[in-house]
């Protein structure tokens, strides 16, 4: 069987329960408002609908810890990996 590329493209934002330590969590408002402010509305369509990270609002994203302090940057880049994983937790990719 061929391998098959997969590149992996985006997701629509939705309601996930984020797992994460106490000191990042004071930063998931500021990394959900980030990100909605940076998702496409209706990227596919009414249709299909939601807001969309793509993999450039996503890389747009992970750079949110450049405004950060150095003491700060760590742990939001913590809360938005975690951000991310909760977003894409409930995904199921058929890959055949």
């Amino acid at each position: 069987m061929p391998q098959r590329e997969v590149e992996f493209v985006g997701f629509a934002l939705g309601d996930c329960t984020v797992n994460i330590d106490p000191a990042s969590a004071k930063y998931l408002r500021v990394v959900h408002g980030t990100a909605l402010e940076l998702a496409v509305h209706n990227q596919f369509g009414a249709d299909i609908g939601g807001f969309w990270l793509l993999s450039d609002q996503i890389n747009q994203l992970r750079r949110l810890p450049e405004y950060y302090s150095p003491d700060e940057a760590p742990l939001v880049e913590f809360a938005i990996e975690a951000y991310l994983a909760a977003q894409i937790r409930g995904l199921k990719l058929d890959l055949m």
